[in-house]
């Protein structure tokens, strides 16, 4: 999730480029930002919090993951079967939903029921429940639920790679097993009351009401909060990514790739990195998809994406799931096709269909009021504005091949980390062979 929310500014996002955010206030203060769709049939309100929970708890790492699954399941007094008929009686949805260096909290509903589903899911969120029982069934599955992607084999290459350049970062534990089950029902009470305040609030409003009917609903729901979060914004370390190749022994049916490095872009150069991406690995008819799976039926998939780890740092990746028997000649010419679009670039033609396919998703991703609203909320987390949301198509169509191959050729990272997770390291290059999670350590 936290990928999901930090990632939108490089992928989708606006609607019309006339249908600009306005900001509003509240009546209590509040600043809020607001497209009305006078015949939108559902409305979403979203507030978005820096949560720097984590870096202030190292050793609490993975306590919004814990305390957004248990503020889900109700408020106090509540059990969570009457906390779900309560929305489903009108059709409504909220969502607590945790990262590394946000949070999110989003009320969607018909118009006319928002108030009504605003309260219920308030309810959730200033008064959880924290009952002893859910809390120990949640934070068990919590754990089981890591624990079983773990056995997914790109799941546990994303892993390695966090161990390996995260090093002594607590990021690096994020979201394990071992770190969940050390949360507490304190622990949780302790996060929600840092983090949810209104300093440190972004809040979004798209749909039917006007201003002054949303800013009065803020007021209801956000304007009770206290006025000051208890962590405060501090530094990340970047990881290191060592230009090495790992390959983790362990048995099975497929081969897991994944190749990454540090991306270094500024936000006037997302949307050609964006572009450049898309080129590369943006689906199976792209040049990855063409060369690994069109030229040697090596490939159950493979796609090239860009990610943000936190503000600032961002990543280049490749993955794939190969077929074991072909799995080294495979590797061998994604890496070549890799170099040979860092050195040639994109063609006009690639540019082309790359920008029109990425502004056709932008545009139908805002189509829904949930979509409209988090694009922005993902925008201003990254120091951009409700102008650049409501432009990015323009910019993406305007793009040409000069801008994109100028960044593709300057900005994508030359040093590149590959984890391989295989039956066998035998041919695959590998500078480092480990058997099991603890011994990636070992590799740096």
């Amino acid at each position: 999730l936290f990928a999901a929310l930090l990632l939108l500014p490089l992928a989708p996002a606006p609607a019309p480029a006339a249908e600009m955010f306005q900001l509003a206030r509240s009546p209590g203060g509040l600043p809020f930002w607001h497209v009305r769709r006078k015949d939108e049939p559902r409305a979403v309100l979203v507030g978005s919090f820096y949560d720097a929970f984590a870096l202030a708890h190292p050793d609490k790492i993975s306590t919004a993951l814990v305390g957004a699954s248990l503020m889900e399941s109700g408020p106090r007094g509540m059990s969570e079967g009457e906390f779900n008929e309560l929305l489903k009686d009108t059709q409504a949805r909220c969502g607590i939903s945790a990262g590394a260096m946000s949070s999110s909290f989003s009320v969607e509903a018909k118009p006319e029921d928002l108030g009504d589903a605003l309260d219920t899911c308030f309810r959730a969120l200033n008064e959880p429940a924290l009952r002893g029982k859910d809390f120990v069934r949640l934070r068990k599955s919590a754990v089981e639920s890591r624990s079983r992607l773990e056995t997914n084999r790109g799941a546990l290459a994303g892993h390695l790679m966090r161990r390996l350049t995260w090093g002594a970062s607590p990021f690096a534990r994020w979201s394990e097993p071992d770190e969940i089950a050390k949360i507490s029902a304190e622990d949780v009470e302790t996060w929600r009351r840092a983090v949810f305040a209104r300093d440190n609030l972004i809040i979004v409003a798209v749909g039917a009401p006007d201003a002054a009917e949303f800013g009065a609903l803020i007021d209801r729901g956000f304007g009770g909060l206290p006025e000051n979060a208890a962590v405060s914004a501090g530094a990340v370390a970047p990881p290191a990514y060592p230009a090495k190749t790992i390959v983790f022994e362990k048995d099975g049916e497929q081969t897991a790739l994944l190749i990454e490095g540090a991306l270094d872009i500024d936000n006037a150069e997302g949307p050609a990195a964006t572009a450049g991406n898309n080129v590369l690995g943006g689906g199976m008819d792209r040049r990855l998809g063409r060369a690994v799976r069109g030229e040697q039926g090596a490939t159950y998939s493979i796609s090239s994406g860009l990610g943000q780890l936190a503000p600032g740092l961002r990543t280049f990746s490749v993955r794939s799931a190969l077929a074991n028997d072909l799995a080294a000649s495979a590797i061998a010419r994604a890496r070549a096709e890799i170099e040979r679009w860092r050195a040639d670039g994109a063609t006009p033609q690639e540019v082309e269909a790359a920008r029109g396919q990425l502004a056709a998703g932008f545009d139908k991703s805002a189509e829904s009021p949930g979509g409209k609203a988090f694009a922005l909320v993902s925008m201003l987390r990254t120091g951009r504005t409700a102008q650049d949301e409501a432009l990015y198509t323009q910019k993406l169509r305007a793009l040409g091949a000069d801008e994109v191959n100028r960044v593709i050729r300057e900005k994508m990272p030359r040093v590149l980390t590959t984890i391989i997770v295989a039956p066998k390291a035998e041919g695959l290059g590998a500078d480092c062979v480990i058997r099991a999670i603890a011994e990636i350590d070992t590799c740096r």
